[in-house]
């Protein structure tokens, strides 16, 4: 996937963790400009369930960036309606999407955080371009229920899903 990104951190990210996913993108031929950080919408913030909305994020993302598609990030807990939470969501086809790097954390070291957080950005920014969950369980858009199926999970497309990429809209 060749494709320029413009990384929107909401406030509370770890410089560290921006610049770290930048690299790990750009392996992948994804090239990040990375933005200044934005406030957390205040109104995104659900306290009986301790969440904040992703499509409120979301909403948030897609009026920033120019041109280019936006890949939001955030360190805080997301939820979407009808489910417990969300490692991340995106508009598909559309022109932006969330991450949240909190879920990703969990049990885990920094090479594994750093494959997780890649893994997700990779598989919200493949619906951006259109694609939809692939039942292939190694390949980046095969839908990830538990942290279990994002470590299984692989950082790149599979042929069956590269090919549909190629082809036209």
């Amino acid at each position: 996937m060749k494709l320029e990104v413009a990384v929107l951190p909401f406030q509370g990210v770890a410089q560290r963790d921006l610049d770290h996913l930048a690299e790990d993108l750009a392996v992948l031929g994804v090239h990040a400009q990375v933005l200044a950080a934005v406030e957390v919408p205040d109104d995104a913030y659900e306290p009986p369930r301790r969440q904040y909305l992703a499509d409120t994020l979301l909403r948030r993302a897609r009026r920033i960036g120019g041109d280019l598609p936006v890949l939001a990030v955030t360190d805080r807990d997301l939820y979407a309606e009808g489910l417990n939470f969300v490692f991340g969501l995106a508009e598909s086809p559309g022109r932006a999407a969330v991450i949240s790097f909190n879920r990703l954390r969990r049990h885990a070291d920094d090479a594994t955080f750093r494959a997780r957080a890649v893994k997700e950005a990779m598989h919200e920014l493949g619906h951006v371009l259109g694609l939809r969950h692939c039942p292939d369980p190694a390949c980046v858009m095969h839908f990830s229920n538990s942290l279990a199926d994002t470590d299984r999970k692989g950082k790149t497309l599979c042929p069956r899903c590269r090919a549909q990429r190629l082809l036209p809209a």
